[in-house]
């Protein structure tokens, strides 16, 4: 067979079985069975179980225990369900199918199984940084994520910041940015300065220290009867937070990397837990890298933080704010109306989804 006939040949699914064959002259190709898989359904599918007279009860997802498996909470009771293997046949385009926060429709039995995951409000998601991005839900039908990041140890990184800031934006969740570890920062004015940016932007900026028990009151306050997500830098002391706000959870806490100098995961698993004083907290573990979805960068140039005022007085309506002429966003810089560093980190968001 030549080499240009190879790439011809079409490999075919067949299954095989046991046939006898009396004469092979009279032996067809057609007597071969192709085998059928079943194709993956479309998310929709996920909306409405079809089997018919089930039961189902109505819970919210606690914990994700296994790949198939979750904790959820329905009333007063707490029941590990698994995945049905309808939905496990639903073509998601995610990693994980559910994610704590999400509402589902349970089938009470001995082996009690989720049948039908509901509508989402909206949902806090980091990306892969493969070409073919894998989105990754964090939580889900939640009022707030609170960004935590660190005066030092890790050090501040705005531009972390503003890329929870972007995808907060997106699904219309309200960002509040927590800078814990003040006890370590010796020139306040500083920190100030750099945050007086986000204030401007009517984004709540709290400022706490675990250790010395800074702010939690404050923070305390903007999380009182709201779903919050706490999500944010390894190493920010988010589980110490946690503990200050409630201690009964015992969470357990991590010094930095002496090797790397960044933080280390201490929270594995992502978990909803009700606060004593009215609403839900979701645990996650620390991240490193916040990637964004590259399908947005097509919106980014509008909604990333201090855009929305600017973006309309641009010359051209889909203006990226890189190269064009007569960009408002780019004027405001050489004005100095635009912090420097805040338009560098948005160059650096829109070049990473290209």
């Amino acid at each position: 067979m030549k080499k240009k006939d190879k790439k011809k040949f079409k490999r075919r699914n067949i299954r095989l079985k046991n046939m006898e064959i009396d004469d092979l002259d009279y032996f067809e190709e057609e007597d071969i069975a192709e085998e059928k898989r079943a194709e993956k359904k479309i998310p929709d599918k996920a909306k409405t179980s079809q089997k018919a007279n089930l039961k189902l009860k109505k819970g919210r997802i606690l914990e994700i225990t296994t790949n198939y498996k979750c904790l959820v909470k329905v009333k007063n009771k707490v029941l590990e369900c698994s995945l049905s293997g309808r939905l496990k046949q639903i073509n998601f385009e995610t990693r994980n199918l559910v994610a704590p926060g999400d509402w589902v429709n349970v089938h009470i039995s001995e082996n009690p199984r989720i049948e039908e995951i509901l509508p989402r409000q909206n949902s806090l998601s980091r990306f892969t940084e493969s070409e073919f991005q894998q989105e990754v839900l964090i939580a889900t039908n939640i009022n707030q994520v609170i960004i935590t990041a660190s005066w030092q140890n890790p050090q501040l990184k705005p531009g972390l910041i503003d890329r929870y800031i972007c995808a907060a934006n997106l699904q219309n969740i309200e960002p509040i940015i927590c800078v814990n570890k003040i006890d370590l920062c010796q020139d306040l004015a500083e920190l100030e300065g750099t945050m007086d940016f986000y204030r401007q932007l009517q984004i709540p900026v709290v400022f706490t220290s675990a250790t010395k028990n800074i702010g939690i009151e404050e923070l305390k306050q903007y999380l009182q009867d709201k779903d919050s997500v706490f999500s944010g830098h390894s190493g920010a002391g988010k589980s110490s937070l946690l503990n200050c706000l409630l201690p009964d959870l015992e969470l357990k806490v991590a010094n930095i990397s002496d090797y790397t100098g960044k933080g280390i995961h201490t929270t594995t698993q992502s978990r909803l837990i009700p606060w004593k004083f009215g609403g839900n907290l979701i645990d996650t573990p620390g991240i490193k890298t916040f990637n964004l979805n590259k399908k947005d960068k097509d919106k980014i140039f509008r909604i990333f933080p201090g855009f929305k005022k600017l973006y309309p007085e641009c010359k051209f309506p889909d203006c990226t704010h890189t190269h064009e002429v007569e960009c408002a966003v780019k004027k405001a810089v050489d004005q100095e109306k635009f912090p420097l560093a805040r338009y560098e980190s948005y160059l650096r968001i829109f070049q990473s989804l290209q």
